[in-house]
């Protein structure tokens, strides 16, 4: 979904990169539309454009337009009647380290048939995120996100005297709603036939005064995806849950200005800005790597454009090598046999493409073409490797945003060819294989021995 402001951009960005490996006919755009009107304050007067007294100002109805955008264009229901897809994921593109869990999130909603699933993670109490709680009426129960700035003063009202707060574990017992949904389509489907996809709306302004009579910018009516429970009804209210993740594997939102940044991390709260979010992907792979035994040391804290975060390892591993955490197993069969230093940095890609020992102080990039295999074994690499470094000066975008650019200083770079050869600084073993040599006289990895694999008893080589 985009809006009048960010739909040609989008179109130009996935022109621009062939639809990052997907078919044109695969990415289906819907836009919302001019926006509503503005309000200038408590008093709800209409909000002129600043440059043109005679016009109103216009803003965004909120991402809570995407379920009537769905139905009005028609696309929910020709997912479910003509491809087969029964289930539906929403996600915010602020926040990329969602798609590490999607995967299990959605074993969950499987196992528990839910209707709706919320992707949460643990919350410090009144921070600023939504949290899901469980809200009940007479026989009537509800599980649905509460926003932050109305979970304290609902709590206080019903019987919570203390309001939002920390409970033994050091977090609030309601989890934080990152806003990755998932939906059973033909649950999701029946229930936009009836509603049209309408969500309920609200008025969220910020002031400028602790009275609270003076808006900082103009707000408006607006309405969130996440409100879809509220047009339940029946059993399926009853099928709505949530399954809570570690935020490190889960939750880095870039969404703030660097100037905010600093101020939010000064408070000892995360600061969600380009620098911290692309760092936490790393950090996340190499989360998972540690947890299956691969040796993966700490990097080093940097400091750029005033935003602290831990720098390195830089590990990227591509869609085309592992999708989920399941998947890292089965590329990395061996994690005794993997070592990489804090200061290194890794890219993977291929489907083909299989690490089982590799000692890393560097920068190593390996890809393994689509339709060939390659195997890293027995593969030491130690050179200078990359470093990020200040660059205020740069006019490229992205740099502006995250406050460095990275100095490549020197790579090692390995490709698995489709007709069999290797490039780059890799010995080929054996007798022109595209791997290195297996020796059969050991078990494979997971293989228990069965003896004598020799058979010079009862062969011979002519």
């Amino acid at each position: 979904m985009t809006s009048g402001d960010t739909n040609a951009k989008t179109v130009a960005l996935l022109s621009k990169n062939n639809y990052f490996g997907m078919d044109k006919d695969q990415i289906t755009i819907v836009q919302q539309g001019q926006g509503v009107p503005a309000l200038n304050d408590n008093d709800a007067h209409i909000a002129l454009d600043p440059e043109d007294p005679y016009e109103i100002q216009m803003k965004p109805h909120g991402h809570g337009d995407i379920h009537a955008l769905l139905h009005s264009h028609g696309v929910a229901k020709s997912w479910l009647d003509k491809t087969g897809i029964k289930w539906t994921v929403f996600f915010q593109d602020t926040n990329g380290l969602a798609f590490n869990t999607l995967a299990l999130s959605l074993g969950v909603s499987s196992k528990l048939g839910l209707v709706m699933n919320s992707i949460t993670c643990p919350r410090k109490a009144k921070q600023a995120i939504g949290a899901i709680v469980k809200l009940k009426k007479g026989n009537q129960e509800r599980t649905i996100n509460v926003e932050y700035n109305q979970l304290d003063p609902l709590l206080r009202a019903t019987g919570y005297d203390d309001g939002d707060v920390n409970d033994d574990t050091g977090f609030s017992p309601f989890p934080g709603n990152i806003n990755q949904l998932l939906f059973n389509l033909e649950a999701y489907v029946e229930v936009l036939e009836r509603t049209k996809g309408v969500m309920p709306e609200f008025v969220n302004p910020k002031y400028k005064d602790a009275e609270k009579t003076i808006f900082k910018k103009p707000t408006r009516l607006e309405c969130m995806m996440q409100d879809f429970p509220t047009v339940l009804e029946g059993s399926m209210a009853e099928k709505v849950g949530f399954t809570s993740l570690a935020s490190e594997l889960c939750f880095s939102p870039v969404k703030n200005a660097t100037s905010d940044g600093v101020a939010l991390q000064t408070k000892g709260t995360h600061p969600g800005v380009a620098a911290t979010g692309e760092a936490d992907q790393s950090n996340a792979i190499c989360t998972i790597l540690r947890s299956l035994g691969c040796s993966v040391q700490e990097g080093v804290k940097v400091e750029f454009s005033g935003i602290k975060f831990g720098s390195g390892p830089d590990c990227v591993l591509k869609p085309s090598f592992a999708a989920c955490a399941s998947e890292f197993q089965k590329k990395f069969p061996n994690p005794s046999a993997i070592k990489i230093s804090g200061r290194s940095s890794l890219v993977l890609s291929g489907d083909g493409l299989v690490i089982e020992s590799l000692n890393l102080d560097g920068a190593l990039v390996v890809e393994c073409e689509e339709g060939a295999s390659g195997v890293i074994r027995d593969l030491s690499v130690k050179n200078k490797g990359w470093k990020k470094v200040a660059d205020g000066a740069s006019k490229d975008e992205v740099i502006q945003i995250r406050g460095y650019s990275m100095s490549k200083i020197q790579t090692e770079k390995i490709v698995f060819k489709k007709d069999g050869s290797i490039v780059g600084n890799y010995p080929v073993k054996g007798w022109g294989s595209s791997s290195p040599a297996t020796d059969f006289s050991k078990p494979a990895f997971g293989e228990e021995s069965e003896g004598n694999t020799f058979c010079g008893d009862g062969c011979s080589v002519m």
